[in-house]
């Protein structure tokens, strides 16, 4: 297939690399020296001190025909995709954000685009304009926002790589869930507390602070199995217990977070149903303070 991946960041090199071992593909970024870096240098993944190189083509803007598109662009970057998009012929479009909040914005959105949703459990952090860590192995798990998924689709995307399984689900929404439950609890936290994701477990006064979030998103979201849950939540900070959050990174380097596509979406929810929230409040009024602190303006 031939691809284009919207957005040079670590999904979408991560993405990049992987599936140009079997399809012909297209970073589109909005930088023209990271379009011109990825040209001269390809894509390079780390993985494991196991460095591949991979040849992948990069422009600034869509232009040409694809088979598919995959916009990996953090939530508060989507508009500016989406009024681009409009602009298109009928395309296959997935969108790989964290949170929940662009499913309203999709559900919104009157085009005749075919949708596609997904869930990306892998950890990667961004090296350069060219470079990825791929710093914890998962899956993609996707499916059919608004249309019913090809065949030859969810074939071509099935067989990429042992280290980069694309699953088709028919349950995206509960998946969804559950991955924006484990943000909730992870993210905000590493962020506002500048530590790796191991911390929330090892240190008792942390982890009592992720119990707090844990259950105002269960509540929130109405979930079921709260120990089951909060089993998986433990896990993954075990699993990836010596990676920064990409909430921290994006701390760290002065950058937008996506608090509004995590903690946002789950206060509007909370808002709509009249449940409390309190320690979901203060998280996101916190995060916002650092934000503005840490940068020179996000308006």
């Amino acid at each position: 297939m031939k691809i284009g991946i919207i957005g040079g960041g670590a999904i979408g090199l991560l993405c990049a690399s992987y599936l140009s071992e079997h399809h012909d593909v297209t970073v589109i970024t909005r930088r023209r020296e990271q379009a011109e870096e990825i040209r001269e240098f390809g894509v390079e993944r780390t993985r494991h001190a196991e460095i591949f190189r991979a040849d992948v083509d990069a422009q600034t803007g869509l232009i040409g025909t694809f088979d598919l598109l995959i916009v990996t662009v953090k939530y508060h970057q989507l508009q500016d995709v989406l009024k681009e998009l409009s602009t298109l012929p009928r395309q296959r479009i997935l969108f790989l954000q964290n949170g929940m909040a662009h499913l309203l914005d999709l559900k919104n959105w009157n085009t005749a685009h075919q949708l596609y949703i997904g869930v990306v459990e892998h950890g990667a952090m961004k090296g350069s304009d060219h470079a990825v860590v791929h710093t914890g192995v998962g899956f993609i798990k996707w499916g059919a926002f608004y249309h019913q998924v090809k065949a030859d689709l969810s074939t071509d995307l099935k067989d990429v790589s042992h280290y980069f399984k694309m699953v088709y689900t028919a349950d995206w929404k509960k998946v969804l869930e559950e991955k924006l439950l484990v943000n909730v609890c992870i993210n905000p936290l590493t962020a506002l507390l500048h530590v790796k994701n191991g911390e929330l477990i090892s240190n008792t006064s942390y982890e009592y602070m992720m119990r707090y979030a844990f259950e105002e998103a269960v509540t929130i979201l109405d979930m079921p199995d709260k120990e089951r849950l909060w089993t998986h939540v433990v896990s993954i900070c075990h699993q990836t217990a010596a990676n920064q959050s990409s909430m921290l990174q994006d701390i760290v380097k002065g950058r937008q977070t996506e608090r509004n596509a995590i903690i946002g979406y789950l206060l509007k929810k909370a808002q709509t149903q009249e449940i409390d929230a309190p320690h979901l409040t203060f998280f996101n009024r916190s995060l916002e303070v650092l934000e503005k602190r840490q940068t020179k303006s996000f308006e």
